[in-house]
Order: C-alpha cells, then sequence, then structure tokens
C-alpha cells in the first residue's frame, strides 16, 4: 500500500521543448507514468540559439506533471551552461515546490553527470532509466577512455539503473556499466491507442513510423521490398508516417515507381492522428538496423495491430509468433515473405490478446507503480 507521494525530480538528455518539439516525448510518458504515484517536477536545459536574451525559465503543467524548462542563449563554455543552469534549476524547485526525495535522471549521457552533480552537492540520490541504441551498436565504446571512466563510475553511483529491456541491460554490462540494474519499459498510452475498428479490404493499410534515418531504420529496404510485392499483389497501401524528412527515400520510391499508388510518405503526425492511423491499418512493420523496444510495436499492440520487424535489441522480448513475426536483420526476401503473409493472414491474430498485453505491461499504471516500486524502495517509506 502507497504510503505518501514522494517528490521526484525528473531530468533527462532528451526532453520535448520549443526546439525539438517532440525530442525524447517517452521520457515525458515515463514521468507522466511515474506522477500517477508521485509528484514529479520535470526540469530541462537547452540553448535555445533564437534568443535574444541570457536565458528564460518557462514552466508548464499537464495534470499533474510539472515541468520547469530553462532556455539559454550563451555563444562561449557551452557545457558549463548547462551545469550551472541545472544547478540553478534544481535551487529554483527546492525554493519553489521542496527538496526532491530521489531524482531520476534520464539516459546516462550526458545528463548522469548531473545526477552526480546533485548527489555531491544536495545529497539527493538518483536512478537512471536508460533508452539509448548506442550501447548496442558499440557507439559507447567509441567514446574517449576518460570519458568511459567517468560514465563508468557515475553508472555505480546509481541506486539503480533501469533499462527499457533487457537487452540493453546486457549491452550496457558489456559496455562496461557496472551497478543494480531493474527493467521497467516504455509506457503507452493505451487509452488512445485502441483495437482497429475500421478499414478498406480492397486496398489493406501497412503502417511504418519513424524519423526516416534510413542506416538505423531501414526504409529503403522496406521501399524495395514494396516494389517486389507489388508486382505479386496490388491489394495494399504503405503509409509512412514520419517526424524528419529524407529526400533521397521519396525519390528512391519514385524511380521504383511506387510513389502515391504503393507508398504515400504521410509527414509528421500527432498522437492523435497516428492512433487513427493505427485504427485504419491491418500491420506495423519495421525494418530497423538497431533497436530496443519501439514504442509504436507496444502502440501498434494496444490497437490490436500484428507487427512485423527485424529480430533486432529488445524486440525479440515482445514479439513472439502470437503477436507478429520476427525476421532477421536486412533479410529483405524474408520481409517480402512475411508481407506477403500478413496480408492474407492478418485476422489470425487475436486482436484482443495483443490489446491485453500491452495493458498488462506497458500502460501508465503498471510502469508507474513499477517506478514507485523502485523509488519506495530507496527512500524507505
Amino acid at each position: 500500500m502507497q504510503k505518501r507521494k514522494l517528490n521526484i525530480l525528473f531530468i533527462s538528455s532528451w526532453y520535448p521543448s520549443r526546439v525539438f518539439k517532440y525530442y525524447g516525448d517517452f521520457v515525458k510518458r515515463h514521468a507522466k507514468a511515474a506522477g500517477l504515484y508521485s509528484n514529479v517536477i520535470c526540469l530541462h536545459v537547452i540553448r535555445d540559439k533564437k534568443m535574444n536574451k541570457g536565458f528564460e525559465v518557462a514552466e508548464n503543467e499537464e495534470g499533474d506533471l510539472k515541468e520547469v524548462i530553462i532556455y539559454f542563449n550563451h555563444l562561449c563554455f557551452i557545457k558549463l551552461a548547462y551545469i550551472f543552469y541545472y544547478i540553478k534549476g534544481f535551487y529554483y524547485i527546492r525554493k519553489k515546490y521542496s527538496k526532491p526525495d530521489l531524482v531520476h535522471a534520464n539516459v546516462l549521457y550526458p545528463i548522469g553527470f548531473i545526477a552526480f552533480i546533485y548527489l555531491i552537492l544536495f545529497k539527493t540520490n538518483f536512478v537512471v532509466t536508460e533508452h539509448w541504441t548506442g550501447f548496442q551498436k558499440g557507439e559507447y565504446k567509441e567514446f574517449s577512455v576518460v570519458k568511459r571512466l567517468l560514465f563508468n563510475f557515475i553508472g555505480t553511483k546509481a541506486t539503480y539503473i533501469l533499462p527499457v529491456t533487457d537487452d540493453l541491460k546486457h549491452s550496457m554490462l558489456t559496455s562496461g556499466i557496472k551497478g543494480n540494474f531493474k527493467i521497467i519499459p516504455n509506457v503507452v498510452e493505451t487509452d488512445l491507442f485502441r483495437k482497429n475498428k475500421v478499414f478498406d479490404n480492397n486496398k489493406k493499410q501497412i503502417l511504418h513510423i519513424s524519423h526516416l534515418r534510413d542506416k538505423h531504420k531501414n526504409i529503403s529496404g522496406i521501399l524495395r521490398v514494396i516494389s517486389k510485392l507489388s508486382q505479386i499483389r496490388q491489394d495494399f497501401i504503405l503509409k509512412i508516417i514520419h517526424s524528419e524528412e529524407n529526400n533521397a527515400l521519396v525519390e528512391l520510391a519514385s524511380s521504383l515507381g511506387i510513389l502515391g499508388k504503393y507508398v504515400n510518405f504521410c509527414g509528421n503526425k500527432s498522437y492523435h492522428e497516428v492512433a487513427d492511423f493505427m485504427s485504419k491499418s491491418v500491420f506495423l512493420v519495421l525494418f530497423s538496423n538497431f533497436e530496443n523496444l519501439p514504442c509504436v510495436i507496444v502502440e501498434a499492440f494496444s490497437s490490436g495491430l500484428p507487427v512485423i520487424s527485424t529480430d533486432v535489441g529488445g524486440i525479440k522480448e515482445h514479439i513472439d509468433n502470437s503477436k507478429g513475426i520476427l525476421i532477421k536483420r536486412g533479410d529483405e526476401l524474408a520481409l517480402l515473405d512475411a508481407m506477403n503473409y500478413m496480408l492474407d493472414n492478418y485476422n489470425s491474430y487475436n486482436k484482443e490478446n495483443l490489446r491485453q498485453y500491452a495493458l498488462s505491461n506497458f500502460s501508465y499504471q503498471v510502469v508507474g507503480k513499477g517506478f514507485y516500486q523502485v523509488y519506495s524502495e530507496i527512500i524507505n517509506v
């Protein structure tokens, strides 16, 4: 039984702001989940090059979640400015609200350094949620020896490290990060993403959602497969929702003769619009070269959609034969076979079971309780 609400300060390497509207939106959802059972304030410091003045403090409230975002624009000593404003922000929050019981940092590099400074200056323990695929890609090992030693040390000072998948945990251990690990996954708005209801059986809608960075998501591979699939059947269309632009991919789709007829680039969409696309689709497809566990996969489950994905990162921890199809990274022939099969058999997947899996593992309530259990263990309430 919950004894009292704890005061938790969220800080993050990535967080939505007026500079980057959707950057780290999954962190914000974690904060909202934690906010169901604790008093959560999010503090974020970001440089805004369009500002005319030195700094600005912007505050916002969304339900129970409070945000304090400090914007600054200094031309010199940028890294020192970040540290200065994070310290200034801690004093501001402590004075206006109360001293945090615990700091919840998100993404070890670079915000873990700030959490460590808070530990030294304010004697406030911290946990770190990790999302970064760089551990799985080997990018962390490309850091300098000094930087790796520093962040390996900071990892040992975190009371808990909370990767979003077990695969990420093992990648961190392999990279030299030691600590107390506990898996707490990403959270999904299960009230928004509901079982699909309406779609055109004559033109089955397939969905892909990403930022269009081809090295990561391998959209070019998907487009080549769609071209081959269109030679076998013509009863489908792939809708691509994307937060960034990539003209090279649009040109590739055009050169393959599939743009407009079998593939539509739909641009950026709000969560409500994404949920609507999900409701009109028959399955989700990803062909990534590396991942942890993309939120779009769980959003698809919540919407009753099966998923085709490459077997990378932590995805295999949640997709089995009852939820979709896993294929090898880069295997375009396997993707062709899987998409052709799924177009005929998507109705064989139990939509209610898919949704219940999302509810049982990734809802705000489940993830929020997971965070509270960690917090209360540390603070002994």
